[in-house]
């Protein structure tokens, strides 16, 4: 039987294309809001997935999910790519409510998916990868087509995922649990509006914007077993725009 990995964030774009891409080793349980509330199974990619709904800043429904996953076999891998961003705005011009929504799910969702987690990756010796971001590393200085917005919330919840994966990757290491992050530059279909993509193409090395699929080619290596000596890596897959 395949091992399971639960995906959040699972219903588009990134966390959709994880999902996909981990279907063809994993029962894949993919977890989001956008999901309707009943489960559902669907053939995604090369095999089923099992949809739930389920909001990643809610304790109850997290393990809930989490419960149901487990029924069906060891969670060996958990990817956490469930995340939003807003439009740009100055910090002048960015409430508190915004500041408070962003941190609540990209931050504190990516806290209480992994809290509820552990038990299982220990259980199972597995791995947790949190989608993070290159702005979580540098904010937008010197690529933002547009830096009269610079969206620091969006910026300051990645990098406090950056500083999570670290934290966790040490606590968790004498358990034989492995957790890593990977960094996405721009990728197409994501959180940039279409117009911008011509621009920020121009300031990429390679010329282009990235694929969902290829940020999911990357977890899938992070998360298997040709990754076995990486804990508390940041990958960073961006094109060229960042390189440290």
């Amino acid at each position: 039987m395949k091992p399971v990995a639960v995906i959040t964030g699972a219903a588009n774009n990134i966390g959709l294309a994880i999902a996909n891409q981990f279907s063809q080793h994993y029962q894949v349980v993919g977890l989001d809001r956008a999901f309707q509330a009943q489960e559902q199974s669907s053939s995604e990619g090369d095999g089923q997935i099992k949809k739930i709904s389920c909001d990643i800043t809610n304790p109850d429904e997290v393990a809930s999910a989490l419960k149901i996953a487990r029924a069906l076999g060891p969670i060996k891998a958990l990817v956490n790519s469930a995340a939003i961003t807003e439009a740009r705005a100055s910090i002048l011009d960015t409430s508190i409510e915004s500041w408070r929504k962003l941190m609540d799910i990209n931050l504190t969702g990516a806290f209480i998916v992994m809290k509820t987690a552990i038990p299982y990756l220990q259980e199972s010796k597995g791995v947790g990868l949190l989608i993070t971001s290159r702005a979580g590393k540098v904010g937008y200085a010197g690529f933002d087509p547009n830096p009269a917005g610079t969206k620091a919330h969006y910026c300051a919840s990645k990098a406090g995922v950056i500083s999570l994966v670290k934290s966790l990757a040490i606590e968790l290491a004498p358990f034989g649990v492995r957790i890593n992050g990977l960094a996405p530059g721009s990728i197409e279909g994501t959180m940039i509006p279409k117009e911008l993509w011509a621009g920020l193409s121009e300031k990429i090395p390679l010329k282009r914007l990235g694929l969902p699929e290829e940020i999911a080619q990357a977890a899938s290596f992070l998360c298997s077993d040709a990754s076995s000596y990486i804990t508390g890596h940041i990958l960073d897959v961006n094109g060229g725009t960042l390189m440290d």
